[in-house]
């Protein structure tokens, strides 16, 4: 079937292109929704983060991270039994997680490489009592094969880890937990 090593690599290489680490892609790029039960605990969320005053407007204007970040939160929530609603209309005692993106960064390009990362502080309140906070900061530099994705989409990957990480911080909230790359956190 190869011949030589070099046929071998550059079949290797095709494969690795066209499915990455992760395998086939799922529709739409979106991890896999669990069942949520009938006994689940239910949050609140807009559809959007609002951002800082500090982020750049071209990653405003050209990149959707503020939904992102939101609709990840929700995907992953379900795994861990967490109900999300977006953009619900909730009682004044209901649980409603309201989340910031206060920093994002889009430094280098595929060329030279990508150095990107989004900060984002949360707070999830029991009716209007602020029950705990966290934040969050996830950085990339486009993972393997960047070289061929845009800035957003290497934006994008950090937005899904930290629905992931936000998720997961849902189940067992701390309050001023600090999440994912700590160290980029101010």
């Amino acid at each position: 079937m190869f011949k030589n090593v070099k046929s071998l690599f550059i079949a290797l290489v095709a494969v690795a292109t066209m499915f990455g680490c992760q395998g086939p892609p799922r529709p739409g790029g979106e991890p896999a929704v669990a069942e949520v039960n009938a006994d689940a605990k239910t949050i609140y969320i807009s559809s959007k983060a609002s951002f800082a005053d500090g982020v750049a407007p071209n990653i405003k204007k050209e990149c959707t991270i503020d939904a992102q970040v939101m609709k990840f939160i929700k995907a992953y929530a379900a795994n861990h039994n967490i109900n999300v609603i977006v953009d619900g209309k909730p009682k004044p005692s209901d649980t409603v997680l309201k989340v910031s993106i206060v920093e994002a960064i889009s430094a280098g390009n595929a060329g030279v490489g990508h150095n990107k990362y989004i900060t984002i502080s949360g707070e999830l309140y029991d009716g209007k009592t602020l029950q705990s906070s966290f934040k969050a900061s996830r950085r990339s530099g486009g993972g393997y094969f960047g070289v061929y994705r845009g800035s957003c989409s290497v934006l994008g990957s950090c937005a899904k880890t930290l629905g992931k990480d936000t998720a997961g911080w849902l189940t067992s909230p701390v309050d001023n937990a600090k999440l994912g790359d700590i160290y980029l956190i101010k």
